[in-house]
């Protein structure tokens, strides 16, 4: 059966089905229209009836609405007026309906279609309509689609009955009612597509239901297609010009939720594992799989469209050749144009699905890696963190992962360019025959010459991302020692340290690469121009057609895309190999040794019966495990466990009881902190002496509490430190705080407990610290405590405080607790149960502290060490006195020493409830601080610019890029634009000639001077390249990081102390690596596309003038998006750098206090703690995707409007006197094609420079750090003797830490005589290593001054000063590098000078057994080449404190300042030590600080401070002898009276 017949006689349409009536009639023909409407109401109702299913079953709406859905009354009445829409909808076609089928001779087809979308309307909108308000969030896509097709089909309807009237020979009804009906139906489908778009909204039940399950909120189809769901956001943005709240932006409609992405990744990971094939890629593929397959099917589907574009174009060409004549009327070619238009729309739609499909694979991948890569931080071993470094592991998650997320979210080119090379040549060969084949070759040829170019370039990414980690690493460990380098005057060795790393290695590296890679470039851009030339030249030699305008520019159209796809090839290759060599890095860490728990076994049962809390059982401690040893170097496993990995040897009875104080002592070096960690488990263990029996560590406790020897503190405020984690008791928050003497410091600081203390606890002293780090294990109420020398920075008043209310069995909170106590402090054994001598790592001797005293032979060590320290039990006699003597002694003493205490303690310690504190339930709080007023702790928030960003910093980069580099780039970047277009021209003038005689002539001259224009077209483009990368963007970005790098190391400390370190670390990495990278491309996109704009605009202005009126309408739309996108993307493009600081600042964070946290076993807290942070940098970097896109959508259909524009003006010209030539109209449509492109790149580029220039803005503000004082004054200079006497003297001096806080020093005026020995003693908190910082002018006087040898200091450059001056900080610190580099940074020292400080140091015996451990094959004199790791981590701390005494020994200054010189050391030593300093530093004055008060009895004068004040200044007889002195109390708690 015949169409014809089926749908009626051809009375009712005597133009049959055909589209057009004939080639002369600008109309379409009535029954075809109505044929396409009923089809598309027939598909919609197929459809709709799906949808209407799938609704009435949906589960989504809670149950008490969907009941109500047969009550119409609970419908409101805005959606009640919608549906009376739909029923008139209905009403009106009824009446069409009737119309029609009173008239004899309407069609059949006609009929069929009003009744298929009345039937669409009734049965299927109707009820569709009403349910949408009870079960769906947003509204159906069916309906959208249907009614707009109805808005077009009918709008057709009625513009081409006004455009033919009064004939209606080709209406599909007549009369003036028909057209009344038609135009009804129209404005009426209009208003329910209004609605629906627009004003649809569900029931309130709904959305609190979408809310209460956490689910994202679906958008309409139309809203997810053009994100008309940001347009709140952004408008709102742009009247207030800045985004109102960042802490709650709204949530996309698509589901990132990172903690649920990660689990999956993280299981897919553990297949691979468990499979034996450890591929990461496989891991994330799987996981991301269904997401990435829908993302490309977009993109093909793209690709696809965009080939039909030169199909297109070929057939509007032909329509200008004259010599074609046409079998379609001129509304044909208004239907190519539309269908060019229609292509470039529905790309556009795809483009920008695929991207937002891609970017959501993208960020999950980055939000799963970096928190599996922060997940896996904290559970790596000893020997694996040694290998990873904190700054490798920042590197992993700032560089590695976002190169991976990177690749994923570009790899559309892997697969869409061969797609498109593949139908492109298929296009090519339908239209130019054979001759494509030649157009091949040269692509062949390329083929293997860039793979092996490619692995050159392989090695160069390698080397790349070492010198990348290098760089973080250093820079890390400078800011981490700042308060070191400023107090040695070192900032020049360690920045020429950090300059040779970037600029000698890194810099120059990555212009091997940029070199290398333009060459790859050129080779890759002149493919296209060979292929073009071989191609033309082939076809107009073998065939007889001429190579005519409608051939040439759908082909040169075909080969911009070929281009194209062949341009992605070397980048894609690039990013494979650096995205492979990502995935390596990434995978070694994930693969890396994680800790051996396997050998401890944890009783957490209370009714355990054993006496012990912790039992260590015949076992051998390691630095690594017997797996890497193996593996490392291929020996069996006795061989490979040697002296150099031992940490711990044959600890085979370890004991420490249940509610008791056991104590370890030992000399520097002997093991004591590794004992605890470990008890920790970080340590690797095998059998001890009894090889048989495997190794046994038991824990009896449900929890441990651990203090390690250098405080760890969170960048937080004190109660947050102290609660760590756990709910706030307030009784025992107090109690705690008044035991850990923690009071009075509140009331010194700005904000009590909520004081920020900034990173590590810059702002606190050491005893602060230590007193803190103490308070967070008490309030813990853990069953067992691990303190590692707590009290050894604490001075002896607060050190007997804190043992009577924290340590003492009877007194102390932690009474019924099991406490292991490492100590320097011979003090507190009286206290304890037992205690163990360490000595080369083994336990030598084991005792309770009645036995140690009275038995010489048996425990030497201990009674040794007893002995010494006399002093400190008044006329006690150890070698006499029986044990029941000493007990009552000792307890004598103690009841004298703590009386005082005993007296104000509050009864409620005895009875408090210890047990265990519970934690806090983890709730989100705000990352961007709202403003907090005059509150100190403001500063702690990063600031971020509001606002355009200024032209200064585009004049400051420009300049740092130098001018001459930048005009280079201009005129090579013109003159490359100039031979494009002298291309096009040259093929159009070819083309036309050949059109003219209608062969090819003179094909040799054509191809030859089209392939001369070509190839200096490349030269110029890799001109330009090369000068934009070699010359400017490396001078730039080497004079932006070396103006940072200076200005920060040479800052203030008190910026170290409210900028956490990886705030700046983002500025090192990211901001870095966007000037280094992203800038240079952007730029060069930018200038292109202008001059690509301009020229077309230009070009088709030239040919018809009419063209700039619509060009200048859509400008004005244009800059209107422009500038509400422009607002949007700056302010989301600085949350996103903003965003990504905490992480940073986070993760290093957690790994300097790894031991902490694992021992408190709070993993869930900071893993929540980094998903919170990770989550909203995603988050915010999704909604500055999304914004992208937005703009996108708008500016490609402008673009899309152009190219209507231009084919709509061209076909008006073929009636007019002059029209357009088949040439030009080619070479004007090639050009307006590529427009679209253009036009998205000027706009996102130009707001891709202002985010990316945020980076120089972001660098340029640390660039601008109010500096220290003067390094160096000219005309001020001291004497290089100076000072040769010592003499001190302070006038009136006060200074405060910042400039919104109190004094800290008060009226100081003292003054201290040539070669006097002064002591400074007073509480912590007092003010002592304050008074050192005043020295070094670390931080400057508010009033008064300080004068040595009489020049006044404020007057001198603070490096003559500080480098004038020794000191031994209370917090040493060491480097990574060597021995000798450490002690002698400016090479000023002679070898034998060196070893005279090392010896005198008492450092060298502890060098040489590092040697030994470590397997130096250096020859073991040579210690001075000895290695030492990032932060001197190989080094314990009080090793450290003896370097810094080795480099003081080598300062010839008179002036010596111990700041706590020994108070990690262990009282054998501290005696040795005392002794050196008093022979070699007896003619110097020396200050000394200090907390054991008996290190400062010998001096000349003892200077007493309390809160920040002189209350005493005197000979230490004559203060002891006034019994109402300061220091006398002190003397008296201390036991020195």
């Amino acid at each position: 059966m015949n169409t014809v017949a089926y749908f009626g006689n051809t009375t009712g349409c005597p133009y049959g089905f055909k589209p057009y009536i004939d080639n002369t009639v600008n109309a379409l023909n009535p029954c075809f229209l109505s044929m396409v409407s009923m089809g598309q109401a027939l598909f919609f109702l197929a459809v709709g009836a799906v949808q209407l299913i799938q609704l009435w079953r949906s589960d989504k709406a809670p149950r008490n609405l969907a009941a109500k859905i047969l009550v119409p009354t609970v419908v409101p009445k805005k959606h009640l007026l919608h549906l009376s829409s739909i029923s008139l909808q209905f009403v009106l076609l009824m009446c069409q309906l009737i119309l029609v089928s009173s008239v004899q001779s309407t069609p059949s087809v006609l009929k069929y279609n009003i009744i298929s979308n009345l039937t669409f309307v009734l049965i299927i909108s109707l009820p569709t309509q009403y349910l949408q308000y009870f079960k769906s969030i947003c509204s159906i896509g069916n309906q959208l689609f249907y009614y707009l097709f109805q808005i077009i089909l009918l709008g057709f309807e009625v513009l081409q009955k006004y455009s033919h009237y009064p004939d209606e020979a080709y209406n599909l009804t007549h009369g003036t009612l028909s057209s009344v009906l038609e135009a009804a139906l129209l404005l009426n489908a209009f208003n329910i597509f209004l609605y629906d778009v627009y004003l649809f909204e569900p029931a309130e039940q709904i959305k609190a239901y979408y809310k209460e399950k956490s689910w994202f909120p679906t958008v309409h189809v139309f809203a997810n297609l053009t994100f008309t769901w940001m347009n709140e956001l952004i408008m709102e943005t742009y009247h207030n010009n800045k985004l109102r709240d960042p802490n709650n932006l709204p949530l996309p409609p698509v589901d990132l939720d990172i903690a649920s992405i990660c689990k999956e990744v993280e299981k897919n990971w553990e297949v691979q594992k468990w499979e034996n094939k450890f591929s990461l890629f496989t891991a994330l593929w799987r996981t991301f799989a269904l997401s990435i397959v829908f993302a490309f099917t977009f993109e093909t589907l793209k690709d696809l469209l965009t080939i039909l574009e030169p199909q297109f174009l070929r057939l509007f060409i032909i329509r200008f050749n004259p010599n074609v004549v046409s079998t379609y009327p001129i509304l044909h070619g208004v239907f190519i144009a539309l269908a060019l238009f229609l292509t470039n729309v529905i790309s556009t739609l795809l483009g920008n699905q695929f991207y937002i499909t891609i970017f959501q694979v993208g960020l999950g991948i980055r939000g799963s890696l970096s928190t599996m890569i922060y997940r896996k931080s904290l559970k790596l071993s000893h020997s694996a963190k040694e290998e990873f470094s904190t700054g490798d592991i920042l590197n992993y998650i700032s560089v590695d992962v976002l190169k991976i997320q990177r690749f994923f979210e570009n790899s559309q080119s892997i697969i869409g360019a061969p797609i498109q090379m593949v139908i492109v040549l298929i296009s090519l060969y339908l239209l130019l025959g054979k001759a494509t084949v030649g157009g091949l070759i040269p692509m062949f040829i390329m083929m293997p010459i860039n793979a092996m170019l490619s692995r050159k370039v392989k090695g160069l990414f390698k080397t790349k991302m070492q010198y990348n980690d290098a760089r973080i690493k250093t820079t890390s460990e400078m800011l981490n020692s700042m308060k070191s380098i400023k107090l040695y005057a070192w900032e020049k060795p360690m920045l020429k340290r950090l300059s040779y790393i970037r600029n000698d290695l890194e810099l120059a590296n990555l212009k091997k690469i940029g070199i290398a890679t333009n060459l790859i470039y050129f080779a890759w851009n002149c493919v296209p121009l060979v292929v073009t030339c071989s191609t033309f030249a082939i076809y107009s030699l073998i065939t007889d057609n001429p190579l005519t305008p409608e051939l040439v520019f759908p082909s040169l159209s075909l080969f911009n895309i070929l281009n194209d796809a062949i341009y992605t090839i070397p980048a894609t290759i690039s990013q494979i190999i650096e995205t492979n060599v990502s995935i390596g890095r990434v995978k070694k860490f994930l693969l890396g040794e994680e800790l051996d728990r396997s050998f401890i076994e944890e009783i957490a049962d209370k009714h355990d019966e054993s006496p012990f809390a912790v039992e260590i059982l015949n076992a051998t401690f390691l630095w690594k495990s017997k797996a890497s040893l193996q593996a490392g170097d291929g020996t069996d496993e006795e061989t490979s466990i040697g002296s150099t990995v031992v940490a711990l040897k044959d600890i085979d009875f370890f004991r420490a009881k249940k509610n008791v104080l056991t104590c370890v002592v030992g000399r520097v070096g002997s093991g004591k902190t590794t004992l605890l960690k470990s008890i920790l488990g970080q340590l690797p263990c095998t059998s001890g002496s009894q090889k048989a029996i495997p190794p046994k560590l038991i824990i009896r406790g449900e929890s441990v509490a651990y203090c390690p020897q250098e405080a760890w503190i969170m960048n937080d405020s004190i109660k947050e430190n102290i609660l760590f984690g756990h709910r706030y008791d307030e009784t025992f928050y107090n109690l705690t705080v008044k035991a850990c003497e923690l009071r009075p410091d509140f009331k010194i600081l700005p904000d009590g407990d909520n004081t920020l203390v900034g990173e590590k606890g810059i702002t606190l002293s050491g005893g602060q610290k230590a007193r803190l780090s103490l308070a967070r294990a008490v309030y813990s109420r853990s069953d067992i405590y691990l303190l590692d020398d707590v009290l050894s920075a604490v001075d002896a008043g607060v050190r007997k405080s804190i043992i009577h209310r924290v340590l003492d069995s009877d007194t102390g909170l932690l009474k019924n607790k099991a406490i292991i106590l490492t100590t320097n402090d011979i003090s507190v054994l009286e206290h304890s149960d037992r205690i163990y001598v360490l000595q080369d790592g083994r336990i030598i001797e084991e005792s309770t502290y009645a036995e140690a005293i009275e038995d010489n032979d048996v425990k030497p060590f201990l009674y040794k060490l007893l002995k010494e320290f006399r002093a400190k039990f008044g006329s006690l006699e150890l070698q006499s006195s029986t044990s029941s003597e000493i007990k009552s002694s000792a307890s004598f003493i103690k009841g004298a020493e703590f009386q005082d205490i005993e007296d104000a303690i509050d009864p409620v310690v005895v009875e408090v409830d210890s047990r265990r504190a519970s934690l806090v339930t983890l709730r989100p709080h705000p990352f961007v601080q709202k403003d907090k007023g005059d509150s100190a702790n403001n500063s702690n928030a990063e600031a971020t610019a509001v606002g355009k960003v200024k032209w200064s910093v585009y004049i400051t980069y420009a300049k740092a890029c130098g001018i001459t580099g930048v005009v280079l780039f201009f005129l090579f970047l013109i003159l490359s634009r100039l031979f494009d277009l002298a291309e096009t021209f040259w093929l159009k003038y070819w083309s036309e000639y050949n059109q003219k005689y209608n062969k090819n002539i003179d094909v040799w001259k054509f191809v030859g001077i089209y392939a001369l224009i070509g190839i200096a077209s490349a030269a110029f483009n890799n001109l330009r390249t090369i000068i934009l990368l070699v010359y400017c963007t490396i001078r730039g970005a080497k004079k932006l990081h070396d103006n940072m790098a200076h200005a920060i190391v040479y800052s203030s400390m008190q910026f170290f102390e409210t900028t956490p370190i990886g705030r700046i670390l983002n500025r090192f990495s990211a901001d870095i690596d966007t000037v280094d990278s992203t800038l240079q491309m952007v730029f060069m996109v930018f200038f292109k596309s202008i001059f690509s704009y301009l020229i077309t605009v230009i070009l088709i202005t030239i040919s018809m003038p009419l063209f700039l009126v619509f060009c200048l309408f859509l400008m004005v739309i244009y800059i209107y998006y422009q500038k509400l996108f422009i607002v949007q993307s700056r302010e989301l493009k600085r949350m996103t750098s903003i965003s990504y600081s905490p992480i940073m600042s986070l993760v290093g964070e957690s790994l300097g206090g790894l031991a902490v946290i694992r021992a408190y076993k709070h993993f869930s807290m900071f893993k929540y703690l980094n998903n919170e942070r990770v989550q909203f940098n995603i988050n915010c970097v999704f909604d500055y995707r999304s914004t992208n896109r937005w703009l996108s959508i708008r500016l490609q259909t402008i673009g899309a409007l152009m190219v209507l524009i231009t084919g709509m003006l061209s076909l008006s010209t073929i009636s007019s006197s002059k029209p357009l030539t088949a040439g030009m109209v080619g070479l004007l449509m090639s050009y307006v094609l590529q427009v679209t492109t253009s036009l998205m790149w000027i706009v996102r580029s130009s707001v891709m420079i202002e985010t990316g220039i945020v980076s120089v803005e972001r660098i340029m503000e640390y660039c601008e750090l109010p500096s220290e004082a003067e390094q160096i004054v000219d005309d001020y200079r001291p004497a290089s003797n100076w000072p040769s006497k010592g003499a001190i003297q302070f006038k009136n001096y006060s200074t405060r830490y910042r400039a919104n806080l109190d004094p800290v020093l008060k009226n100081i005026s003292i003054n201290i005589n040539p070669g006097e020995k002064v002591g400074i003693v007073g509480r912590t908190g007092a003010g002592k290593s304050t008074l050192t910082l005043a020295l070094f002018r670390l931080l400057e006087p508010i009033e008064g001054t300080i004068i040595i040898d009489g020049m006044d200091i404020s007057k001198i450059g603070i490096s003559d000063l500080r480098s004038h001056l020794a000191i031994i900080p209370q917090d040493a610190q060491a480097f990574e590098g060597t021995v000798r580099s450490n002690l002698d940074p400016f090479n000023m020292f002679s070898d034998k000078e060196l070893d005279t400080a090392i010896t005198l140091s008492h450092l060298k015996p502890h060098l040489k057994k590092l040697m030994e451990e470590s397997g130096s094959e250096l020859p073991l004199n040579d210690y001075l080449e000895l290695g030492i790791k990032e932060s001197g981590s190989s080094l314990s701390v009080g090793q450290r404190q003896l370097l810094c005494l080795a480099r003081a020994l080598l300062n010839r200054s008179k002036i010596l300042v111990l700041d706590e010189a020994t108070a990690s050391v262990d009282v054998e030593t501290d005696k040795i030590i005392q002794a050196t300093i008093r022979e070699s530093f007896s003619d110097r004055t020396i200050i000394t600080i200090a907390h054991r008060i008996d290190t400062v009895l010998d001096s000349d004068r003892i200077l007493v401070l309390e809160q920040g004040e002189v209350k005493e200044f005197n000979s230490p007889a004559s203060l002891l002898a006034d019994k109402s002195t300061l220091f006398y109390q002190l003397c008296e708690k201390a036991g020195l009276t």
